[in-house]
């Protein structure tokens, strides 16, 4: 509920400010005193454009500031970022300057005029002729047949199972969409496989085939320098480094028998003899092994080519060559599975299609028998509203079943149907859906029939705003609306502002307020003041009696209040 307004700078109005109550709060007073620029001013929190020409002459800009006091919305902001954990409650600033501009504020916090919209839209409501009501969105008709109807259970049946479909649909989708490219992907990798199982390298090959090349590259100069050294260690011509080592551990031996400390040295000689024995041999060996073969050095060329190849191509190493060949492997088998997974999905996707269809037609059923049921209650719901004579019904209006890709789907996520307000104002006349055939005070005593049936549905507090909504109706009729409107004001915690011109509706209110303008210092200016006790006997009774406040009048005005009691 809205438990304060203040509003500066707004038409007519210079400043005000307003302690509003729960339940019924009615808005009285003559016409053209600036009853309808207040209202304005609590719609324009709502997100409705403010036009810069409402800006009272002389000021810069008009302020409609409002503390909203509802736990539900306090959530709702927190969710927006508009409030923190530590907000007890909302506190909304909208300002429109002159220049065009505005600005919005919530609890402090920059907001935009569409993030305010968004916050409010369903807990302020406003409900007057030109208006775009939430009642009237075929989504909120929808919704509030399914909730009138306990259908919810339903309804996320179908919408699960549609989801599950639908998934299913865009995989199949994409795996069809991808089966060509799929085979040019599988015909590359078989080629890829093929060039690399067709080398079949090995793990440590390529260390050794570089070591075999440059033996057989070079085997001439190999030949020259490892001879050479041969023939220094065996001395041929001439004493080579072993005949010398030999005539040292000659000397040795003999200078060991006069000093037994050189065994030490002696015992390396020894050693070192033994080491250049294994090298001569090893010499010989190699000089032996070594063949100039240009047939076998052609072949080994060869293969380091065919290795270099699928090094350019695969991986700098033989070993992540290989795994690049089990990764592609492991493609190719899933890519060669593709069409009987595909057709697994295919038959997932029909037994989930029937499923859907059975919910779907489950659902259409039950709404039928829910729409005739909401159809006759409005019906009578409309017999103490003056519009005895219209006809209200429900339409279930068949939705495409073609997904946004333009898939064949077996219903729509919210099912085969869209339920749709409709009404024949008079006779005779072709009924028309809602938004289209009411207008005006029928408008909104329509929307209040609405409301009462389908207030256990409907069922967040939130602020209602009625304008108009006695407009050609008065006696009896009247005192039937203020009592809907007062039902539904206690109903769910409702705050229900109602402007009137109607005397029956404003004595059934819990808090009344007079709107009055007057002249100060050569400017019209606009009052708003709660009345209560004889004050509001007056007020009544000046509705009562047209302008004049006669005794009769106000012994009336105490008759009503007191049957309001």
């Amino acid at each position: 509920m809205i438990r304060q307004l203040r509003v500066r700078n707004l038409a007519l109005i210079d400043e005000l400010e307003l302690e509003l109550d729960p339940g019924l709060n009615v808005i009285t007073g003559e016409t053209g005193a600036g009853k309808s620029v207040l209202l304005g001013a609590i719609a324009a929190l709502s997100g409705r454009r403010v036009s810069s020409e409402s800006v009272r002459s002389g000021a810069d800009a008009a302020i409609v500031e409002a503390l909203f006091e509802s736990q539900p919305l306090l959530e709702r902001a927190r969710e927006l970022g508009l409030a923190s954990r530590d907000d007890s409650e909302l506190l909304v600033v909208r300002r429109v300057s002159r220049e065009g501009r505005g600005k919005v504020q919530v609890n402090g916090r920059l907001s935009t005029v569409s993030l305010l919209a968004e916050l409010l839209a369903d807990a302020l409501e406003v409900v007057s002729q030109g208006e775009h009501l939430r009642l009237l969105r075929p989504e909120v008709q929808a919704r509030l047949l399914d909730e009138y109807g306990e259908l919810g259970p339903r309804v996320e049946q179908v919408r699960t199972l549609y989801a599950a479909w639908y998934a299913l649909a865009r995989e199949i989708h994409s795996r069809r969409a991808s089966m060509q490219e799929r085979a040019r992907r599988e015909d590359q990798l078989r080629f890829e496989l093929e060039q690399i199982e067709s080398v079949a390298p090995e793990p440590d090959e390529l260390d050794a085939l570089e070591t075999e090349h440059a033996r057989l590259a070079h085997v001439d100069r190999l030949t020259q320098e490892t001879g050479a050294a041969l023939e220094l260690l065996e001395g041929d011509p001439g004493p080579g480094a072993r005949e010398r080592l030999a005539q040292a551990q000659a000397h040795l031996r003999t200078a060991l028998e006069l000093d037994r400390s050189l065994s030490d040295i002696a015992e390396s000689l020894e050693r070192a003899r033994l080491e250049l024995d294994e090298a001569s041999s090893g010499l010989e060996r190699y000089l032996a092994s070594l063949d100039a073969d240009p047939a076998h050095l052609a072949r080994v060329e060869m293969r380091l080519a065919e290795l270099r190849r699928l090094q350019a191509r695969y991986g700098p190493s033989v070993e992540e060559i290989l795994a690049y060949r089990d990764r592609i492997r492991n493609e190719i088998e899933q890519l060669g599975g593709g069409e009987a997974r595909t057709a697994e999905l295919e038959s997932e996707q029909a037994e989930r299609a029937r499923a859907l269809g059975a919910a779907a037609g489950q659902l259409e059923q039950a709404r039928r028998q829910v729409a005739a049921e909401l159809a006759a209650h409005m019906q009578r719901e409309l017999q103490g509203l003056d519009l005895r004579r219209a006809a209200f019904s429900v339409v279930l209006e068949p939705l495409s079943a073609k997904t946004r890709e333009g898939w064949e789907a077996p219903c729509a996520p919210q099912g085969r149907e869209r339920p749709s307000f409709w009404l024949a104002p008079n006779p005779g006349e072709q009924p028309r859906r809602l938004r289209d055939a009411a207008s005006g005070g029928e408008l909104a005593r329509l929307l209040l029939a609405l409301r009462n049936v389908l207030r256990e549905a409907d069922s967040d507090p939130g602020v209602l705003l009625f304008d108009e909504i006695d407009a050609g109706v008065s006696g009896r009729t009247a005192h039937r609306i203020g009592e809907r409107l007062r039902a539904l004001a206690g109903r769910h915690q409702h705050q229900v502002i109602c402007i009137t011109h109607l005397p029956q509706i404003a004595a059934l209110a819990q808090a009344h307020y007079q709107v009055g303008k007057h002249v100060r210092g050569g400017r019209t200016l606009t009052q708003v003041k709660r009345v209560d006790g004889d004050a509001r006997v007056d007020e009544i009774a000046r509705m009562l009696a047209g302008g004049r406040v006669t005794p009769a009048a106000r012994r009336h005005a105490k008759e009503l209040l007191s049957q309001s009691l």
